[in-house]
């Protein structure tokens, strides 16, 4: 049976080089790479308008006639693929499809190779590519390379060098600035700790404008290192290890299993900054936020060479911005009882930060390379990748909500004062040495001083908008509840004038009669939880109310709540009277501590509430105690701070109506600071579990 051979036309070249390539930078990554796997510790770009060049040199292990024939020659060579490691710092190869160096169609007419190996350093080979005679020589295989030998006693230095010349594009200043900065992101600006000294590889770009590019590269490396929080992440087989730092503070860590994961490597280091105010270092927070606005984000690099889709801000690869634009409350990949109210609001914008995450192709069995050199094929791995780097981000954003609601404002005093240092610095050599110091260490108190205010007040200001909506709400919420408890007590009021002789309608309607005043007592009893709103009396009225009478009318507002637990009040002075407030802030305070009673004694055999005052001198103090599984006095302060929540809650509780947001003790202790009263938990007595104290002295 007779065969046929395919052909290949030579004009397939051109496809599979110049046509896959959408920008120089990532052209000249293929001849980086180039160098790298031949184990080069560096690589030199250089750009020369003038002399209508470019040169990107390498001092790796360089190419023998036989190897330039077998490897570089043959196109679609899989000998990385089997090599897999590089011959002395065995790198993981970075080429796999052997089309890379075919890119650089993108950037010139003709190429000029030149190398020497290092098993001999007598002999460099030399090799000239005119693209345009290669494409158009008809077959694949009558596509020629000229070649030739040269010899020399001295020696040449061992590596490979390639002159692209006949440029395709025009580089002036600004073009050949955009190419160093583009060539600057082709690695990792940070490392990881573990690597290895020997190994490190680096690109360096020269051209005429040296200075300006140092200059570039020292600012870019300042201001990486102006982060305000960092997240660091690693990832073996699945078991995920998280780290989230804040500035200044000690780093919180998390550990977590991905079920199915179809990674076996990588990890993850994300930058977050916040470009406002004055700087470090004289860094221009315009000048910071335009540069970020176009290299922010998280980029991802493949054997520590970037993949330019990952990063670019039309490319929302995590899906940050399209969450920002459905304005996203809630994490979908943290554990349920993380979340806090508006949380995600809080994540960083890919303006605000800058992202290294860290693959290896080479290692992964479901991650590919595209085509296009540019990005990963889509795949349950990658998917696996954007939910790891997510998770950390989301986790930044809800601690960053935690924090927000405690940060001190940026006082205007503090500014004033913050300014005028700035002039006194100005003016220290015309002033005195003595009266300098004198003068800055007054305006450092005062500045201290000031924010230490402010961070008291910052605690009462991130809760009061809050707690004022809450209020105006449930005035509202009231007044329509209450129009509809009208409506089913005329609805009951007709079922009773209904008159049937059919004998078996009178008890169906006797039933539905039962159901809805059910129902209504039980809404009542619910709605009377906001029963103090409803009169603003109770808001605007301050005075010393009784203790034992407004805590037993706030016992009765909570009976639908209760589900049966007691409150007992009888050791409650008859005659002690609560500090000077209105009813409303002592039903936010008791509401708030019996609900957490009543979630702690679900699960006990015995169930119970009591409620005592003791006095001692002129201190008083109100007690409420409780049966339940009890707290960790060690660290009872941490209750009273915003979102924390020790005790999980189970669907079962929050299908009774207990379980929050972990606002209730900040609640609490805000309220209670501002009646002049202190709050915290106490060793209990004898036969209960937990006690909760609330505090006050009385004025002589």
């Amino acid at each position: 049976m007779p065969t046929l051979r395919f052909t290949v036309d030579s004009a397939l070249l051109r496809e599979i080089g110049e046509r896959l390539v959408g920008k120089p930078f990532i052209a000249l990554a293929e001849l980086v790479k180039n160098g790298y796997d031949a184990d080069a510790k560096r690589v030199v770009i250089s750009v020369n308008p003038q002399a209508d060049q470019i040169i990107v040199k390498d001092y790796g292990h360089g190419m023998t006639l036989d190897e330039f024939k077998r490897f570089w020659m043959r196109i679609g060579s899989t000998h990385k693929v089997k090599q897999k490691f590089t011959r002395h710092f065995h790198r993981q190869m970075t080429g796999s499809k052997g089309i890379g160096r075919l890119a650089v169609q993108y950037l010139a007419e003709e190429m000029v190779l030149f190398t020497t190996s290092e098993y001999n350093l007598k002999k460099r080979l030399r090799a000239e590519v005119r693209w345009a005679e290669a494409i158009n020589a008809g077959d694949l295989v009558n596509a020629s390379v000229d070649y030739k030998i040269r010899e020399s006693s001295q020696g040449f230095k061992q590596g490979t060098t390639i002159i692209l010349k006949k440029l395709k594009q025009k580089w002036d200043e600004k073009q050949i600035q955009g190419l160093a900065t583009e060539t600057w992101w082709l690695q990792p600006p940070f490392e990881s700790s573990n690597v290895n000294l020997k190994k490190r590889f680096r690109i360096e770009f020269e051209s005429e404008n040296a200075e300006l590019e140092n200059a570039f590269n020292r600012r870019i490396n300042v201001a990486l290192n102006l982060w305000k929080a960092r997240i660091r992440g690693r990832n073996d087989s699945g078991h995920v290890s998280l780290s989230l730092e804040f500035k200044g503070k000690e780093p919180m860590r998390y550990e977590y299993d991905m079920p199915d994961c179809q990674l076996v490597d990588g990890n993850w280091e994300i930058r977050i900054y916040r470009w406002k105010g004055r700087q470090l270092y004289d860094i221009k927070v315009k000048e910071a936020r335009d540069y970020f606005n176009i290299w922010g984000g998280v980029h991802l690099y493949d054997k520590g060479f970037r993949l330019p889709y990952y990063g670019d801000p039309k490319n929302d690869w995590l899906q940050i911005e399209l969450d920002h634009s459905h304005r996203l409350t809630l994490s979908k990949l943290l554990p349920e009882d993380w979340n806090v109210p508006l949380g995600m609001q809080m994540l960083p914008t890919q303006s605000r930060m800058f992202g290294v995450v860290n693959v290896d192709t080479s290692k992964e069995t479901s991650l590919y390379i595209a085509l296009t050199r540019d990005r990963l094929q889509e795949s349950e791995a990658l998917s696996n990748l954007r939910d790891m780097v997510r998770f950390g981000l989301d986790w930044y954003a809800i601690e960053e909500k935690k924090r927000s609601v405690i940060e001190k404002p940026q006082a205007s005093l503090s500014s004033k004062l913050k300014s005028f240092e700035d002039v006194l610095s100005k003016y220290e050599p015309k002033i005195e040495r003595q009266v300098y110091a004198e003068l800055k260490k007054k305006i450092e108190e005062a500045v201290e001083q000031n924010e230490s205010n402010s961070e008291r007040v910052a605690e009462q200001v991130g809760l009061v908008g809050s707690l004022a909506t809450a209020g105006i709400t449930s005035v509202s919420y009231q007044h329509e509840l209450k129009r509809q408890f009208r409506v089913v007590e005329s609805i009951i009021d007709e079922l009773d004038k209904i008159e049937s002789t059919d004998q078996r309608i009178k008890p169906k309607l006797s039933e539905i009669k039962g159901k809805l005043l059910s129902w209504l007592q039980s809404a009542k009893a619910t709605n009377s939880l906001l029963g103090y709103f409803s009169d603003t009396a109770n808001i605007q009225i301050r005075k010393r109310f009784s203790a034992r009478k407004t805590i037993d009318e706030i016992k009765s507002q909570l009976t639908q709540l209760a589900r049966g637990v007691p409150i007992q009040t009888k050791k409650i002075d008859e005659q002690l009277l609560l500090p000077e407030a209105s009813l409303v802030e002592w039903s936010a305070i008791f509401q708030n501590v019996f609900v957490n009673a009543f979630n702690a004694v679900l699960d006990s055999k015995l169930r119970l509430i009591e409620v005592i005052s003791r006095k001692d001198g002129r201190s008083n103090e109100i007690l409420v105690e409780d049966t339940g599984c009890g707290v960790d006095l060690e660290n009872s302060d941490e209750l009273f701070k915003p979102f924390v929540r020790k005790m999980p809650i189970s669907p079962e509780r929050r299908a009774l109506g207990y379980g929050g947001m972990g606002l209730g003790l900040t609640i609490v202790k805000l309220v209670a600071n501002n009646i002049g009263c202190e709050v915290s938990f106490v060793e209990p007595e004898k036969g209960f579990n937990t006690a909760f104290s609330l505090k006050w002295w009385e004025s002589d």
